[in-house]
């Protein structure tokens, strides 16, 4: 209600505002009812297209680019283990086809000095022509070492005008066997193995020092 002379609130019904539905026929509701289920269902067509079957593809498109990803990682594994296999194949079949040489000899016959003792030059290795060769082990033994020392493994060339130095040795005390496992240390034909001695523990001097240097040829190639 509102006092007279008085704006309407916002909200308050006026008279005459159900003229128009009075005037409506049986048919005409029936209309006005149907026009409003269809915009009703229309709009929620509309919804569920953006929110849920749009989503939905979106969600198939995604899957399908994930499953690409995954078969393209899949191949790429198998290839890589392929790959590895047949580097496999290739190392097992140049070990088949390989053969083994060993070359020793006396570094010091009594007590084992500082320097080069008594070996100078050393043992050559004949590398054939069609052949690789590798060095993959050096033996070391000594009659008898007290106190420790240490064993550099050197090779000259072919001309004798340069050596290296492929691996060191240092042994601890009372150590007389010593075994170098090496992978693949090349070695060209005609160069010679030799041997110094830089540091010797204590004042007792090992004795007697013998070393063997062994590896493999393979084929070239």
């Amino acid at each position: 209600m509102t006092a007279p002379n008085e704006p309407i609130p916002n909200g308050s019904i006026e008279p005459g505002d159900f003229t128009a539905f009075q005037a409506m026929t049986p048919e005409d509701v029936q209309t006005s009812l149907k026009a409003g289920a269809k915009v009703s269902y229309s709009n929620a067509h509309g919804t569920h297209g953006t929110e849920v079957r749009s989503r939905i593809n979106g969600a198939y498109d995604a899957i399908t680019v994930v499953e690409g990803y995954a078969d393209q990682a899949v191949n790429d594994a198998q290839a890589a283990a392929n790959a590895a296999a047949n580097a496999v194949d290739i190392a097992d079949k140049a070990y088949l086809n390989s053969s083994f040489w060993i070359i020793e000899c006396v570094v010091a016959s009594a007590a084992v000095v500082l320097g080069d003792n008594e070996l100078l030059l050393g043992p050559v290795l004949n590398v054939p022509d069609d052949q690789d060769a590798f060095l993959t082990d050096v033996h070391i033994a000594l009659l008898s070492q007290p106190a420790g020392m240490t064993i550099d493994c050197k090779k000259w060339n072919a001309t004798g005008t340069s050596f290296a130095t492929y691996t060191s040795a240092v042994i601890g005390a009372n150590v007389t066997r010593y075994n170098i496992p090496l992978l693949e240390v090349q070695v060209f034909d005609k160069e010679r193995f030799f041997y110094t001695v830089p540091t010797i523990t204590g004042s007792t001097a090992p004795q007697v020092l013998q070393i063997a240097v062994a590896g493999v040829f393979t084929p070239k190639p």
